[in-house]
């Protein structure tokens, strides 16, 4: 009896042995985003490698990542066996502030360890939320100095409201200099796109007008910080010879920067 009790602890020792000695596949950890939603932090459990010869650093090709419902491209930065690698994100769409980034590998031969076990392949890493970043929609004025120079010499601009919605349509009335009426002289609305750009913070906006009368304008924009303000620069691009802005060309690069500032308007945001 004695024999076959000292016989199953062998057991045991030697099953428990077995499996402390296993090595296990890599795991993702965490998954951190910096509060420009431009950086992913990503760590491993362990050093982590391309190969499973333990070489090669993780690239893009090893590395998934999904947001949903936002347009994005992405780089990856690792130094091979680092446990932590950095995802640069490239966002050109709107964020309402309730999007994921997942991260994963991008098939079970994609990331190795020291001993050449390679992560699941239905390994995942979820982030917190984006930072909310809707461009330009939200409700704006201007007035006074902020209305762009070229408004007030050739159109007697003196406020102007507008709206851009979620929906992507907009609404503009605008108020001419003696107006004491309520009502706005002139409502502009339709449709728009936004793409936010690779130059800074500046997106790039395109107009489909609806009234008072058909036409598409194009150009660009930035909300400016300290105090907020947006800058908003555009052109009438249909049944002219108009050059709209680029971020590129930067704010005051209507048709080759020969205006100057007297195309850029400014608004405040207004609840």
């Amino acid at each position: 009896m004695k024999k076959l009790f000292y016989l199953l602890m062998f057991a045991a020792a030697f099953v428990s042995c077995s499996e402390e000695a296993e090595n296990l596949a890599p795991e993702f950890l965490t998954a951190v985003l910096s509060s420009n939603n431009e950086t992913l932090t990503v760590t491993f459990s362990e050093a982590v490698y391309a190969n499973a010869n333990m070489a090669g650093a993780l690239t893009d090709a090893n590395i998934d990542v999904a947001i949903e419902g936002v347009d994005f491209t992405y780089t990856v930065t690792h130094v091979a066996g680092a446990t932590t690698l950095e995802i640069g994100l490239t966002i050109t769409s709107v964020t309402v502030g309730t999007e994921v980034v997942k991260v994963g590998p991008k098939s079970a031969t994609s990331v190795y360890d020291t001993e050449g076990k390679a992560m699941l392949a239905d390994a995942e890493v979820i982030s917190g939320t984006l930072v909310r970043d809707m461009g330009i929609i939200s409700k704006w004025y201007s007035s006074g100095s902020n209305v762009a120079p070229l408004l007030v010499t050739y159109f007697q601009v003196d406020s102007i409201y507008a709206e851009f919605k979620e929906n992507k349509t907009y609404v503009v009335r605008q108020f001419n200099i003696g107006n004491t009426s309520g009502t706005p002289d002139v409502i502009f609305d339709g449709t728009f796109e936004i793409q936010k750009s690779n130059v800074g913070e500046i997106w790039t906006i395109v107009l489909t007008q609806n009234n008072p009368y058909a036409a598409v304008a194009s150009g660009i924009f930035e909300i400016k910080t300290g105090p907020e303000v947006l800058w908003y620069e555009v052109a009438q691009t249909s049944g002219t010879q108009n050059v709209p802005p680029t971020p590129a060309g930067g704010f005051g690069s209507t048709n080759g920067g020969t205006l100057g500032n007297w195309n850029i308007q400014k608004y405040i945001r207004i609840p």
